[in-house]
């Protein structure tokens, strides 16, 4: 077979594969839809579920063997992200709350909001840019440690660990500076 013949073939099976997604998704969307709902996705965040659900399936099509019938398989995926974003969130929520408890005092105009955004990128410019880039899109952009893991080619154990020594390494310069400051006021 020549190089122009497997690159017609190979065009055909992603059009075959488009299409089989499309089907999939026009076919089983409000199925995916009620039982990410059903297994606990808010109002807010069920669009994104799906989405995912999709993405995962779509992704991993070819590897669908036909043992279980597309929505037993699909509602296979549709538990586990469900699960994994409920676990995301709550980690995410329970972060903010730490994080809340430990400022003194909210942002209350905009010279105090530019300045909290100037110590930011402060603490940031301090980290290594494959510890900021994580810091970033999982605290700041909200992206799961698998989406970024995903995103940047990289094992999701590693986003973790880049992930824990990032938020270590702020959380010391930030005592640090909280110690200068006081000392200062006294």
């Amino acid at each position: 077979m020549g190089v122009e013949a497997a690159l017609s073939v190979a065009t055909l099976l992603e059009q075959d594969q488009v299409e089989a997604a499309e089907a999939l998704y026009r076919e089983h969307y409000g199925f995916v839809w009620r039982n990410a709902r059903r297994l606990g996705a808010a109002d807010d965040w069920v669009d994104d579920a799906v989405h995912e659900v999709f993405l995962v399936a779509t992704r991993r099509l070819a590897e669908f063997e036909g043992r279980s019938s597309a929505k037993t398989w699909l509602f296979a995926i549709t538990f586990r992200i469900v699960q994994r974003l409920k676990r995301d969130r709550a980690r995410r929520h329970q972060h903010a709350s730490r994080y809340e408890r430990e400022t003194e005092s909210p942002v209350r105009n905009a010279a105090e909001e530019n300045e909290a955004a100037e110590y930011l990128r402060y603490l940031l410019g301090l980290l290594p840019d494959a510890q900021r880039v994580i810091l970033i899109l999982v605290e700041l952009e909200g992206f799961t440690s698998a989406a970024v893991a995903e995103s940047l080619g990289i094992p999701a154990g590693t986003v973790d660990s880049r992930l824990r020594a990032a938020r270590t390494q702020l959380a010391k310069v930030n005592e640090r500076e909280k110690a200068r400051d006081e000392r200062w006021r006294k």
